[in-house]
């Protein structure tokens, strides 16, 4: 009797594994078939007093749109944040990162087949938001799969902010909007 009662009990835990293992490939499953989305921006306006300086930080009308992404995005769930290693970019996250109590991952500026990889594999299902350059911020629309929704970001232009959205089949789309202070 204690031999069948041992092995109900063997049998009885076997099972439970099983379905908690079922579950959890049924649950990642179902995230690597929701789309990354990527919300991506340039860096808010920077001091430009000393044109020696190669890493400036942001000037009050930046630090002002910091909080606007922040506010912008206060409904929408943030899962991860990535900025280059300039302190403009950075800061431009800061008040998101301290909101939601995530940290900014930083990235290689023009390495974006890395930083695709880096989000096709790490976020699906989730949101991302990325701080970048003028000249950066397009070609990761490009890498990511999408089409150029403009053709250039000049450099007194600060309120883009584009939203990819990356299905599991690899298909881009995206979709611009401002925030902020209107850029010059």
């Amino acid at each position: 009797m204690k031999l069948w009662l041992l092995l109900l009990l063997f049998l009885s835990v076997a099972a439970c594994r099983s379905n908690t293992t079922a579950n959890e490939e049924a649950l990642a499953d179902r995230a690597a078939s929701k789309p990354v989305t990527v919300y991506l921006v340039r860096h808010a306006e920077k001091e430009t007093a000393d044109p020696k300086n190669e890493d400036p930080d942001l000037t009050a009308a930046g630090v002002a749109r910091a909080e606007a992404l922040r506010a912008l995005l206060e409904e929408q769930e943030v899962h991860a944040l990535y900025a280059t290693k300039y302190i403009r970019t950075i800061n431009t996250l800061k008040p998101l990162a301290d909101a939601r109590q995530l940290e900014v991952r930083q990235y290689e500026a023009h390495d974006f087949d890395n930083l695709k990889q880096q989000l096709l594999q790490n976020h699906q299902g989730e949101t991302v938001v990325i701080a970048g350059h003028s000249n950066t911020i397009l070609p990761i629309i490009e890498a990511l799969g999408a089409k150029r929704p403009i053709s250039e970001i000049t450099d007194s232009t600060y309120d883009h902010i584009f939203k990819v959205t990356v299905d599991s089949g690899g298909t881009a789309t995206v979709e611009t909007s401002r925030f902020g202070a209107a850029s010059n």
